[in-house]
């Protein structure tokens, strides 16, 4: 995943749209909701999630899904399992920030990593140096006060690394809203997932109209290119 050459935050630019799986173990009954996805608006990068189970049924779950992803010219990232990323045929993996190092060496050099930092500026700053692609920070919502968008703006005015905002959306948010909209032009990547788990959870972000994720994708065109 590479950022668009941002503006300076809040003077026009925006935000590139990641999207977050809910956990699956069924790759058939995902497949009807993703499709419709990624036809409602651009999408740099999903980041997929699969439940606990054997490899071979994990594998399986990834191959059912990665052409889909891929042939559409959107980036496919693995939550953790940074070997089985590699053997599939993933873009890359996402771990958290104290696992970097074990998940570079398991990726090698040409796949993309990115590091789950919290709110931390310090793990960040770690994570890039140990070879992360990107580092995300959150999780937001529409109760996150401004000192915590305020560490996003800061890292993107100071740093080059490329900052990744989690944007959480609860079951019952069907629109962008006012903590979004500022993720949206701070961030490099927004990543939009939901509370709930499972192929068949319910929520804004996976089932039409799709209203949110048309309200960011909309904004985010221009950057997209």
């Amino acid at each position: 995943m590479t950022a668009a050459q941002n503006e300076t935050p809040d003077e026009g630019a925006r935000s590139e749209l990641y999207l977050v799986t809910p956990v699956i173990s069924d790759a058939a009954q995902f497949l009807p909701r993703l499709e419709p996805v990624l036809r409602a608006c651009p999408v740099a990068a999903i980041r997929l999630r699969l439940a606990p189970g054997p490899r071979e049924v994990q594998a399986g779950v990834i191959e059912a899904l990665r052409g889909p992803i891929q042939e559409q010219g959107v980036a496919l990232m693995l939550d953790g399992l940074p070997a089985l990323a590699r053997a599939t045929g993933c873009d890359g993996a996402h771990v958290d920030a104290s696992d970097v190092v074990a998940a570079r060496k398991a990726l090698g050099d040409d796949l993309q990593l990115g590091a789950f930092c919290g709110m931390s500026r310090d793990l960040a700053m770690q994570a890039g140096m140990e070879g992360a692609d990107y580092v995300s920070f959150g999780a937001f919502s529409e109760t996150s006060d401004a000192e915590a968008v305020a560490l996003l703006r800061w890292w993107t005015e100071v740093m080059e690394l490329p900052a990744v905002a989690e944007y959480v959306v609860s079951g019952t948010e069907s629109e962008g809203t006012a903590v979004a909209d500022r993720l949206m032009r701070t961030a490099d990547f927004v990543a939009v997932g939901t509370e709930e788990d499972g192929a068949e959870a319910a929520g804004g972000v996976w089932d039409a109209p799709f209203t949110l994720l048309r309200t960011i994708g909309a904004a985010s065109q221009g950057l997209l290119s």
